[in-house]
């Protein structure tokens, strides 16, 4: 009888260890883009974002991805419930990822100096690491900022162009540019 227990839980264990792998490869149908889209759009606190991504991760390409994207700017630039979305990210490693992934997306140019400079001025002392994750994440999108070294979220994002203007000198033709 003890077997016959032992088994079943085997059994129970093997099947459940199994779920992960089914969703992973589960299809993003033209339904799902659908109610994905719908979802997202309405994604206003960290649970609903989470819940989004956990229904609808397997269509997060194309306008699906732009629309998580949004979605998540849409949090992260209030930084409101910070602890909130570091508890979640930091409980699930592929989330983590997803979320760092969208904030190094060209569609989260715009708003990366802000999440930037939100997450190295304003993170709560029990979430560095996660601050520096995030902060990291938006310097690391920014393109030719982050190769330089420069704090994109502290920098001018416009420097001024310096023009040089020159008269010509009185009594002489001015030069001609070379016709090639």
């Amino acid at each position: 009888m003890k077997n016959k227990k032992t088994l079943s839980a085997f059994a129970v264990i093997a099947m459940l260890g199994g779920i992960p792998v089914l969703a992973a490869d589960k299809q993003c149908t033209r339904a799902d883009i659908g109610n994905a889209q719908r979802s997202i759009d309405k994604v206003v606190t960290w649970a609903q974002l989470r819940k989004a991504w956990g229904d609808y991760r397997q269509c997060d390409t194309g306008d699906v991805a732009d629309l998580f994207t949004d979605a998540l700017l849409r949090l992260v630039v209030d930084w409101k419930g910070v602890a909130e979305y570091a508890a979640a990210a930091q409980k699930d490693p592929e989330y983590m990822d997803f979320l760092l992934n969208h904030l190094r997306s060209p569609a989260a140019k715009d708003d990366r100096p802000t999440v930037y400079a939100r997450a190295k001025k304003e993170c709560p002392k029990s979430l560095d690491d996660f601050c520096a994750k995030v902060a990291d994440a938006a310097k690391e999108g920014g393109g030719s900022s982050a190769s330089t070294g420069n704090d994109i979220g502290i920098q001018p994002l416009m420097q001024p162009i310096q023009v040089q203007t020159s008269k010509p000198e009185v009594g002489k033709p001015a030069a001609k540019p070379d016709s090639k």
